[in-house]
């Protein structure tokens, strides 16, 4: 065989795998972090068509009822934030401002592929501790652009956008940083940017440690795939197409860098967001820290297993640091 033969041949080989490990990582993204119908999705905790225990299904009926229950009240009692972030993505929040005159605020983040119009019943609870509401839709969910999501950590600096509209409008204002599940991730990993001194203390309820460990989680549990070398691949795809990779995309090394102090939340039967992710985050936070821990709760549903025990902790610990 001819030596151009050959590196035609080696030339078409490379270029058939290049083309082979792109169209997987690219299915990849287009599962696990498209906003499309057929992309990966969860219902209360559960992944699609997963059989779910009657016991789980009831505090599933839960969650749904009050997101129906408390969505026309927060949509009737918002106007509608429309902000345009430093890489062009119109970016969509509801903002529920107090009756009552208040510096108050709560910026309250929602979880993986749900909207802001979702986070109702949580809006109502802070509403009702005399804060204004601002719930933003995430990275092509509701009324924000985009295909994909950011699994929060483009969201992060979307959250950042939201905290100066904020003072911008009220240099007096005080604000906590609510979220669950991915916008759990999206709080912890806004925390380790820059934040202005009006940000004064967090919340987060089930958030993974890095966008690089969940996806391990969920390879394992849905593919019985290990993470390497597949993420390391499907990772620099996303960070050459979606500008980030999974590792740098880390709530713990975030919490490293920041001194803001946080309440954590997780149920210790949550193995979508594993409750082993809890310790590795309280220890990363540099700052003044709190656990709670509910008992046999599952994912996201910590404020269905103990609603009075979740809320009364929140309003206690964030009104050490917002009178």
């Amino acid at each position: 065989m001819k030596k151009s033969t050959k590196i035609i041949i080696t030339v078409s080989a490379i270029a058939a795998v290049t083309a082979a490990l792109a169209a997987v990582s690219k299915y990849f993204c287009d599962f696990a972090m498209g906003s499309g119908k057929n992309s990966f999705r969860i219902n209360g905790g559960f992944r699609d068509g997963e059989a779910i225990p009657p016991e789980q299904k009831a505090n599933i009926d839960i969650i749904h009822g009050r997101q129906e229950k408390y969505r026309d009240w927060f949509v009737n009692h918002s106007e509608n934030i429309y902000l345009l972030t430093n890489d062009g993505v119109k970016v969509h929040a509801l903002l529920a401002e107090h009756e009552e005159h208040t510096h108050r605020y709560a910026i309250i983040c929602h979880g993986y592929k749900d909207n802001c119009e979702k986070m109702g019943y949580q809006a109502y609870n802070f509403y009702n501790m005399g804060y204004n509401v601002l719930a933003p839709d995430g990275r092509g969910t509701g009324k924000t652009a985009g295909k994909y999501l950011g699994m929060g950590w483009l969201e992060r600096r979307d959250l950042m956008g939201y905290v100066n509209f904020i003072t911008s409008r009220d240099t007096c204002a005080e604000i906590v940083l609510y979220g669950v599940s991915m916008g759990a991730a999206e709080v912890m990993m806004a925390a380790g940017e820059k934040l202005p001194d009006n940000v004064k203390v967090l919340v987060e309820d089930c958030g993974y440690t890095s966008v690089w460990d969940e996806f391990a989680v969920q390879l394992k549990n849905l593919f019985g795939l290990p993470a390497v070398p597949l993420l390391n691949i499907v990772s620099a795809y996303s960070k050459l197409v979606h500008g980030f990779g999974f590792k740098e995309a880390s709530a713990v090394n975030a919490l490293k860098r920041s001194r803001l102090p946080i309440l954590m939340i997780h149920g210790t039967e949550d193995n979508f967001v594993p409750f082993s992710m809890l310790d590795r985050l309280y220890n990363a936070a540099a700052g003044e820290k709190e656990k709670l821990v509910i008992e046999g709760a599952k994912h996201i549903q910590s404020d269905v297993a103990e609603p009075e025990i979740y809320w009364d902790t929140i309003e206690r610990f964030i009104s050490k640091y917002i009178k």
